[in-house]
């Protein structure tokens, strides 16, 4: 997976996670374990061989919520109040940081920033990691909402082996310098020994803005940085998917019996598939538009085909994210205005959760999932319904400018800009025939199963303690 093979870890070196996000969600009165990756990842590890979890308690769980999930690891609080909240993580990290990161510097407002907030709140997880490391230990910060924090924890803790994984894209470096704290961002990362993106592009994107903005000497061959007493391992890394228990879960008897009833009341039309949180980066309105483009050239597709979109509430709070689910429901209803009939719609439109086995009888029932993203650090709804594929049917239509799309050249690949050419990749995934999507279906399996994320958080780990 990664440019070097290391091997199993053999040693127990204790590990130290640090996420914003931790791995317990506070429901009601009690603590539920949040889903993704990253938790399905790194629980098992750190519950089998110990260590602690750094991550945010905001001010909403002070008090509501008593004692601690039973886990065999430590759980360690970086506590942020509601001020700290709004400055460092809606004002910096997701208004700033986040559009930057994706490639829309227009949505950004970094004159007024609060930057502060983000400097003080990576200061609180520094000293909280350092109050519960060790030098020996192998610290493993996540994501661009602590970008600080390895270059102040690396004063606190010289000896540490620290490593930070950006879940985001990158951008190339005349993007990148955009922001007026590029040189103290680029320093902190680089107090980590191994920085881990999802792919080569993302790292030489990395390495070209150490380049331009730092004097460190960079090695684009090796991957590496060398500062005055220390060489930092820069390394693509694609993390994937939980395989043995989505493969699992895909052949549920309860997963196959709801996948038959969907079919049943969707009337035997052929079903494409679209699955995303709301945002704008994830190319929703044109996906939709290039749909309507496709039933305006062939109106009798109506009566054969339907598109299921499922769109996660998120920051529901921010204006932007308000407006946009407002134009996505006009561009449904007008859609289904122009081609609905009386008891039948082509475009259903789902706004809320679904639970991971709702949603996994909804992969297997969809012929085709449209997975375009505007820019997506990896993608993983496309490594699910792949997984979920288990007849090795079924077509991937999947955005060039996901991380993915490096890792599964055997989807039809779109540029999700490209409204006729989503609308031509539909047609074509509707029409193509099952041998062949047999054969691209399994080199997909292929691809999926080798991306395993256990072996994912295994190797990154082991090359952060090997260096």
């Amino acid at each position: 997976m990664f440019a070097l093979w290391y091997g199993a870890m053999a040693s127990a070196r204790k590990i130290v996670v640090v996420s914003n996000r931790g791995p317990y969600r506070r429901e009601g009165e009690r603590w539920v374990r949040s889903a993704g990756g990253l938790v399905a990842a790194l629980h098992p590890m750190l519950s089998e061989r110990g260590g602690s979890w750094v991550s945010a308690k905001h001010a909403k769980d002070f008090s509501t919520v008593e004692g601690e999930p039973d886990v065999a690891y430590d759980l360690a609080d970086v506590r942020i109040d509601q001020e700290l909240q709004e400055g460092f993580y809606m004002g910096v990290s997701n208004a700033i940081l986040w559009p930057l990161l994706h490639g829309f510097p227009a949505t950004m407002h970094v004159a007024d920033a609060p930057w502060q907030t983000y400097v003080t709140a990576n200061e609180r997880f520094a000293e909280v990691t350092a109050e519960v490391s060790g030098d020996d230990d192998l610290v493993w910060i996540q994501d661009y909402h602590l970008m600080l924090v390895p270059g102040m924890l690396r004063k606190e803790r010289p000896r540490s082996r620290i490593g930070w994984f950006c879940h985001v894209p990158w951008p190339p470096w005349s993007l990148f310098g955009i922001l007026p704290w590029r040189e103290q961002l680029l320093e902190g990362l680089l107090g980590a020994d191994v920085i881990g993106f999802h792919t080569r592009e993302y790292v030489d994107h990395f390495l070209d803005s150490v380049d331009r903005y730092t004097g460190y000497s960079v090695d684009r061959v090796r991957g590496t940085v060398r500062l005055e007493r220390r060489t930092v391992r820069v390394l693509p890394a694609p993390i994937g998917i939980s395989v043995d228990k989505l493969t699992e879960l895909s052949g549920a008897p309860d997963v196959l019996e709801k996948m038959h009833t969907i079919r049943e009341q969707l009337g035997g039309r052929r079903v494409l598939l679209g699955v995303d949180r709301l945002d704008y980066t994830k190319g929703i309105p044109e996906r939709i538009r290039a749909f309507g483009r496709l039933l305006d050239a062939d109106p009798s597709l109506r009566d054969e085909v339907v598109f299921l979109q499922i769109m996660v509430p998120s920051r529901t709070d921010v204006a932007a994210y308000a407006e946009l689910k407002e134009h996505i429901d006009q561009l449904v209803g007008e859609i289904n205005g122009r081609h609905g009939t009386t008891g039948r719609v082509p475009m259903q439109y789902f706004y809320r959760n679904f639970d991971q086995r709702s949603l996994f009888a909804h992969y297997r029932a969809a012929d085709v999932a449209v997975v375009t993203p505007l820019r997506d650090g990896m993608n993983l709804v496309a490594h699910e319904y792949v997984i979920s594929r288990q007849d090795e049917d079924g077509v991937l239509i999947l955005s060039e400018f996901a991380g993915a799309a490096g890792h599964l050249p055997e989807a039809l690949q779109v540029n999700p800009y490209d409204i006729d050419g989503i609308a031509q990749a539909i047609r074509d995934a509707l029409a193509m025939p099952r041998d062949e999507q047999q054969r691209r279906m399994q080199a997909l399996r292929t691809e999926v199963q080798a991306l395993d994320v256990h072996r994912w958080a295994d190797d990154y780990l082991t090359a952060l303690e090997h260096g």
